[in-house]
């Protein structure tokens, strides 16, 4: 299995939020950014995950969720914004995770994910901070 490489994008320091993921090239609407291998954490769903619960995601992403896992790569290090430039969807074939844009994206440009809607902020007790 050959996944897609995080090859248009470097780690720094985002503004407020520690680090972050930012084009160093144009990146196209639709075009995978990354494809991230996932780890399932050793938890059932519904038990506090504890130190993690901030950078876990549910797998699979839509319907029946049925384990917590964490996404290698980039995966957690992509930051939230209501209005974001990109989003990850299950990959069709592997147990990974697809970064894909969804606008072109310029180099200097922060790429950003939607984490959820305020119920997410809610659980996490971060209704505030948003």
């Amino acid at each position: 299995m050959k996944l897609k490489l995080a090859t248009k994008v470097e780690v720094k320091t985002s503004p407020g939020k520690g680090l972050g993921v930012f084009a160093i090239e144009p990146i196209l609407e639709g075009e995978v950014i990354e494809e991230c291998h996932l780890i399932t954490l050793p938890i059932k769903m519904g038990e506090n995950s504890g130190l993690l619960n901030d950078y876990r995601f549910l797998w699979p992403q839509r319907g029946d969720h049925k384990e917590h896992v964490i996404p290698l790569g980039y995966g957690c290090i992509y930051n939230h914004n209501d209005n974001n430039n990109a989003t990850w969807k299950d990959h069709p074939r592997n147990k990974t995770f697809q970064f894909i844009a969804v606008r072109d994206i310029e180099p200097g440009e922060e790429i950003c994910t939607c984490y959820g809607n305020e119920q997410y902020w809610e659980e996490r007790n971060y209704i505030n901070k948003i």
